[in-house]
């Protein structure tokens, strides 16, 4: 598994010798890292396939496994007779279940009810949960898309303008270029989560380079989101290179920001991170580990002071 720690290890970050990496190289990695979804094409196939192979039902199946489809196709249809909305939004909670054989039991259930109200209706909730799910998945392509476009723009910043090649490990100017540029665009769960599946990738390939890039992102994103501008450890929160992180931590001490205050308040910030943002999210879990790396780097600071 890759590292995902905001910061860069410190043989990196501390390295004397500089490598390059390309804005090529970069551009190569994100085109196969790129989450691909279903067409409609291969969707319009596998309906034909699930119509064709109804008559095989589910028999073989677990009679637990055909009791939960049936509850939710019970809950779609109670959907169906709410509103369209309100079946949008229970189609989307459990398209995860739309396999084939959920698409195959309600099949099934089409050949076996009595009347043809019951058969229409879930004929039509079937119709209707087959759009949702294909336009969702297009939605979804739509943005994983645009993230990987803006994750370029400001992985790009960073860049030297003139050679478009990264000076690894990134210093000061890259690091504010790439500030600059994130200001710009809107750093959501996808680009989030479009950053992760590229440092995945990226380890992968040993292209350790990159990874170092991508983690340097994650740290000045979470930066910009921990600063509040309201209190002395926002100085030090708010330093995106955390080689000035000595510095400022030296500059806080001789403030009269002590380890007490620095810890009373680092404290409050971590509760606001769990507490505030969405749990098991990616903007949670960036805050989070950088906020620990912050914690680590000070104990060891100030056993040293």
């Amino acid at each position: 598994t890759a590292s995902t720690r905001t910061t860069s290890s410190s043989s990196t970050s501390s390295s004397s010798s500089s490598r390059k990496v390309t804005t090529k190289k970069m551009t190569m990695m994100m085109m196969t890292a790129k989450k691909t979804t279903p067409s409609s094409s291969s969707s319009k196939n596998r309906r034909r396939q699930n119509r064709t192979a109804a008559a095989a039902d589910s028999g073989n199946k677990n009679i637990s496994d055909v009791a939960a489809l049936d509850g939710l196709i019970n809950q779609l249809l109670n959907a169906h007779g709410e509103s369209d909305d309100v079946l949008q939004k229970v189609c989307i909670e459990n398209i995860m279940a739309f396999d084939q054989q959920m698409w195959l039991r309600m099949a099934s259930r089409i050949d076996n009810v009595n009347t043809d109200e019951e058969k229409d209706a879930i004929a039509d909730v079937m119709s209707k949960c087959m759009k949702i799910i294909e336009a969702t998945l297009k939605k979804a392509e739509e943005t994983i898309d645009r993230s990987s476009e803006q994750l370029q723009r400001i992985i790009s910043a960073a860049a030297d303008q003139t050679t478009m090649e990264f000076d690894v490990p990134l210093k000061s100017d890259a690091l504010r270029r790439m500030e600059a540029e994130i200001k710009n665009c809107t750093v959501d769960e996808g680009m989030l989560n479009t950053t992760y599946a590229w440092i995945r990738k990226s380890d992968e390939d040993k292209m350790d380079g990159m990874v170092h890039i991508l983690q340097k992102f994650l740290q000045v994103y979470a930066a910009g989101e921990l600063n509040k501008n309201k209190a002395p450890l926002d100085e030090l929160l708010g330093c995106s290179n955390t080689d000035d992180w000595p510095v400022v931590f030296q500059k806080l001490v001789n403030e009269g920001y002590g380890e007490v205050a620095f810890t009373k308040e680092l404290q409050q910030r971590m509760e606001e991170v769990v507490l505030g943002l969405t749990n098991g999210s990616y903007a949670q879990r960036v805050q989070a580990e950088y906020l620990k790396e912050v914690e680590e780097r000070s104990k060891e600071y100030f056993k040293q002071v």
